[in-house]
């Protein structure tokens, strides 16, 4: 792999093969499917994977092509795995459907358990074409009202970065 700084995110397709088990992963994907979070280095989780860092794009790419992982919108991916940009999945980091698929990423990861209303209101806007920076407003009014006044403070600052990249 050319790149082990490249930042990935666990797709909502990945967050329901890890319960569905409907792809036939390897052990060193299904691992790294469990732990990718959407902030570490694709890199740092080579040893948890179970290979050696310069075979994380073997291990990736399939991920990335079944769409359970996608890359960060703004993220330092500016590598390839195995040659292809963006692991063969053309999401440029400009792109709203790149950015509401950060945006989720990004709530799940502030909010957790309690994320689904916050990403149910990204995943409309994104659905409708709808403005992603009012539809992160609003996701951050309802958490902070629903969940947790400094987490929807944290989200919305991250969320205006993540638009704004």
């Amino acid at each position: 792999m050319d790149d082990l700084q490249g930042v990935y995110a666990r797709t909502e397709a990945g967050a329901a093969e890890i319960k569905a088990r409907a792809f036939e992963l390897t052990r060193a994907q299904r691992n790294l499917l469990i732990v990718i979070d959407g902030k570490s280095a694709i890199g740092s989780f080579a040893k948890i994977a179970g290979c050696a860092p310069e075979q994380m794009g073997e291990v990736l790419l399939p991920l990335v092509e079944h769409g359970l992982v996608a890359p960060i919108a703004g993220g330092p991916n500016r590598g390839a795995v195995q040659g292809r940009p963006w692991g063969g999945v053309p999401l440029p980091a400009g792109s709203s459907a790149a950015q509401a698929q950060a945006l989720v990423a990004l709530a799940e990861r502030v909010f957790d358990k309690r994320a689904g209303p916050v990403v149910l209101k990204l995943e409309k806007a994104a659905d409708s074409g709808g403005d992603l920076l009012a539809a992160a407003e609003s996701a951050a009014k309802l958490a902070k009202l629903t969940i947790d006044e400094v987490k929807a403070q944290d989200f919305l600052a991250e969320a205006r970065r993540l638009i704004s990249a």
